[in-house]
Order: structure tokens, then sequence, then C-alpha cells
């Protein structure tokens, strides 16, 4: 167990593999994908997270023997909403030989218009989540900021929880658009606590856009300090955008090693 000191204070930095949500690298993955996976396993990433339209065409067995060649683990992937609605059976099959446990999605903003829309949505992910369910996986929602949003007086991921049910459905919180939407990251992962085993790891700039872990206005060794406390079981790196992202996912791990996450 490391432990780090700021101040007075002394957090416990249990370390975590260090995982890689690929959508970051999403264009450089298009050019040349085995190569951009062997740079991020360079860098000193043990997991990745793949996003469903990201797999390049590639068979998943082939994928598969890849990932191991690199020492590079797979524990998730995203899968966008169009994807999950019209081409579930064929994501959870390409996930299941991958060795993926959950599956992570998110609606888009107009997806919450009116009061009949929410519901539809709680319908689409409990029929969604029961399939998954049935194949031994998990599935898991990410909130963006329109989600902590109020909608009759709640938050709209507080609704779409009760409504589906977190047997069938829990979180991945991404701790940026906690922020964005409101919550502080650290009361956020207290208030979902045993409620989102993964967590995206993305920063913040002074003027609320992305930027790279460890540059930004969110205080992370803190929150590395309560993630087992509150049932995290891995964390992703992630930055939307980036006009360097090979170099920005360097950047970011290099920072967790030097509070020793990593």
């Amino acid at each position: 167990m490391k432990f780090l000191r700021l101040g007075k204070e002394m957090w416990d930095m249990s370390k975590y593999p260090p995982g890689l949500q690929l959508y970051t690298l999403r264009n450089d993955m298009q050019n040349d994908l085995f190569g951009t996976l062997k740079k991020v396993a360079e860098m000193g990433y043990k997991l990745v997270e793949f996003f469903s339209w990201g797999y390049g065409g590639i068979p998943a067995d082939e994928m598969k023997k890849t990932l191991n060649r690199l020492g590079l683990g797979v524990v998730s992937t995203y899968v966008g909403q169009e994807d999950l609605e019209n081409d579930l059976q064929n994501q959870i099959e390409y996930a299941l030989k991958l060795g993926v446990r959950y599956i992570v999605t998110g609606f888009s903003e107009e997806s919450f218009r009116d009061e009949s829309s929410i519901q539809g949505v709680i319908s689409s992910l409990k029929n969604i989540g029961k399939e998954i369910k049935s194949r031994g996986l998990q599935l898991l929602y990410h909130p963006h900021a329109h989600e902590y949003k109020r909608v009759g007086g709640r938050l709209i991921i507080d609704r779409l929880l009760e409504g589906v049910g977190t047997d069938l459905m829990k979180l991945k919180v991404d701790l940026y658009w906690a922020k964005k939407g409101g919550l502080d990251p650290r009361a956020a992962l207290f208030k979902y606590k045993g409620l989102s085993p993964l967590i995206d790891i993305k920063d913040m700039d002074k003027s609320g856009g992305f930027t790279e872990v460890g540059r930004g206005i969110i205080d992370w060794p803190p929150i590395f300090s309560i993630l087992k406390d509150v049932g995290v079981k891995y964390y992703f790196v992630e930055l939307d955008v980036s006009p360097h992202p090979l170099k920005s996912v360097k950047m970011s791990i290099d920072y967790l090693k030097s509070i020793g996450a990593v």
C-alpha cells in the first residue's frame, strides 16, 4: 500500500491497473489500430476500453490474441445508443469473445426531451439490461452533463437508476461530466457508492474544457484515496478532444505515476 502526503494529510494511493478509453485515440486507431495499441501498452496502460464502432473490422479472436500479446486486458466496452438498440446481439458476442464483463452506454440529450421520452429510455434500458444480464454481463450507464439535470424534481440519472433497477443497470461515472453537471467529483462517488464499478478519469481546465489528467482543476489524490471505499474496481483515462491525443494520454499516465496511483 502506498501513501502520499499532502500537507498534513496522508492519502492512501492504493494502485489500480491503469486503463485507457480508446475513444481518445480514435483517429490514430483508424490509421493504425494495432500500432496504436502497441504504443498504449508501451506507455504503461494495462487495460483498454473499446467503443463499438472502434474495432476496425477486426475479428474478435484476432483482436484478443493481439491484446494478449501486448499485455493489455479488457473488462469493458462502450456501445453507442444506436448499436445498443439495433445490433445488441452482435455487440454482446464480440464482447464475450474479448472477455468483457461490462457493457457501457449513454444516450443523447435529445432522448430526455420530455417525460414521455424519459419513460421510453427507461423501458429500452430495462429490456437491454435484461438481455445483457442473461448473457452473464452487466450494463453500465455513462452519464454526461445532461443526465445531471433535474426533471420532475429529481436528477435524470437517479430516475434512470430507479426505473431500470440497479440489478440490471449500474453506472460508469465520468468525473469530468459529473463536475460539468454541477456535482463535486468526490462527492459524486460517495453519492453513487457501490453503483459505479468503473469510472472515467478526465480533467477539466479553468474554462471548463478538456485537459490532460493532472493539468486541470480536479484534485485527484483525494479521489484516488476513496476508490476502494466507494466500490470502484477500474478506472479509465479519457480525453474527449485533444490536438495531440497520444501525447495527452502519455502525459496523463505520467501524472498518475507521479502521485503513486500507478
